[in-house]
């Protein structure tokens, strides 16, 4: 009677996309440096910082309004507006795309990426899909985050359609029901 050897164990390598890790608590923790209880304040900070330094490097006395309500978090202000390539950009989660980060600061914006950043977060915290609407140069942009996880990779929708009120500056809201209060 032969013996029986036991089965040996096979391997086998496989990749996957980092590309989720953009869209984890954990990363965003990382990015940001603070928990996601903060994060509304979070985007509050970056939003006016953005906006900021988009009249600062214009020349524009800032006019900036912020309104939070029960629908999320929005910062406007009047500066030169997000180019539309730029939300293009912002949206390719296998890239940085950043205004800052070759450029030292002292103070606000260092690294540039807080857009790319918080278009996650209302997707992170509510775990089926994220919405962040941006108005500027004549666009509205309605984005919706989400994760294809099979694939383990950021699934972004974003829609382009001409917006009335959004000539002049950007506006950004930050798609948080029930979140933005907590």
């Amino acid at each position: 009677m032969p013996s029986k050897r036991p089965s040996k164990l096979e391997r086998t390598t496989f990749s996957t996309s980092r590309l989720l890790e953009f869209c984890s608590e954990k990363e965003l923790v990382n990015q940001t440096g603070h928990d996601s209880y903060e994060w509304p304040l979070v985007i509050l900070k970056e939003l006016l910082d953005n906006a900021l330094d988009a009249c600062e490097e214009s020349g524009i006395a800032p006019e900036i309004t912020v309104k939070v309500d029960k629908e999320g978090i929005a910062v406007a202000d009047n500066g030169p507006g997000i180019p539309p390539e730029t939300v293009d950009g912002l949206l390719d989660y296998t890239k940085r795309t950043s205004s800052r980060e070759a450029y030292v600061s002292p103070c606000r914006g260092a690294q540039g990426n807080a857009l790319q950043s918080i278009l996650p977060m209302p997707f992170v915290l509510q775990g089926e899909y994220g919405r962040v609407d941006i108005a500027s140069r004549g666009q509205r942009h309605e984005i919706i985050f989400g994760v294809d996880a099979i694939r383990r990779e950021p699934v972004v929708n974003w829609e382009t359609r001409p917006a009335r009120n959004a000539k002049s500056g950007t506006s950004v809201k930050v798609r948080w029901p029930d979140l933005a209060s907590r």
